[in-house]
């Protein structure tokens, strides 16, 4: 049984023409040049983009529409157009994804919340030598009465639960951005937001707030009225 002839690389190219530059990786492009703007990306559009090589295969066996007469070659859009449909359908060529954030599912979390966190991990874990007068390093077991306390340990709590997914180097990364920044600023007797708790008791008086004097409204004019009257924000 004689091998079927390879029509592309067989028939002769016209005289006038010289032979244009490979396309595909360095291939002999000689007898079919594939357009890779004009047609690939029209199949980029709603399914896998695919090599000239793979192109040229399909055309050799008669499953894509081939380009018409020669360089620079004439393509019916219509005929690849339906093609594009029926290879979605055969499986010729397979859909793109659609990026979602239902594609990827949110990783499931170790921990319900901030307190579960520092109940069961922060505190057993990570202990440090306090003052017992509270006078240098401090805890006030009434965290959660302290509102920078909250933000700080919900932000540890969120990035454990993201940095833990990485097993290389997730761990690290979070003692040395995050927890070996945040815990001397949470301990700290005298700076930090325990000032005056003890670790066995919560301090009643709060700690003072800074004094405000509002500047003047055109200095920071508020971004969302100018996000819902041009639709984006100026």
């Amino acid at each position: 049984m004689t091998e079927p002839i390879d029509a592309w690389e067989e028939s002769p190219e016209p005289e006038e023409t010289a032979a244009p530059a490979a396309v595909d990786g360095g291939e002999d492009g000689r007898g079919f040049l594939l357009s890779v703007t004009d047609v690939l990306a029209q199949i980029a559009e709603e399914a896998e983009p695919i090599k000239a090589g793979r192109w040229r295969s399909l055309v050799m066996h008669g499953k894509a529409p081939a380009p018409l007469g020669w360089e620079p070659p004439q393509w019916d859009y219509d005929a690849v157009e339906a093609w594009i449909h029926r290879a979605l359908e055969d499986g010729t060529l397979k859909p793109v994804p659609k990026a979602t954030s239902e594609a990827v599912p949110e990783p499931e979390l170790v921990y319900g919340s901030t307190a579960e966190w520092v109940a069961k991990f922060l505190v057993p874990v990570y202990r440090r030598q306090l003052t017992a007068t509270g006078d240098k390093t401090t805890w006030c077991p009434q965290w959660w009465k302290h509102a920078e306390a909250i933000i700080r340990l919900e932000a540890l709590w969120r990035a454990w639960e993201h940095l833990r997914l990485d097993g290389r180097t997730g761990m690290s990364v979070w003692l040395k951005d995050h927890l070996d920044h945040h815990l001397p600023v949470l301990t700290d007797a005298t700076s930090g937001p325990f000032n005056g708790c003890k670790p066995d008791r919560h301090a009643e008086s709060p700690l003072g707030q800074f004094q405000l004097v509002a500047p003047p409204p055109e200095l920071f004019p508020d971004v969302r009225e100018s996000k819902d009257e041009g639709g984006t924000q100026s």
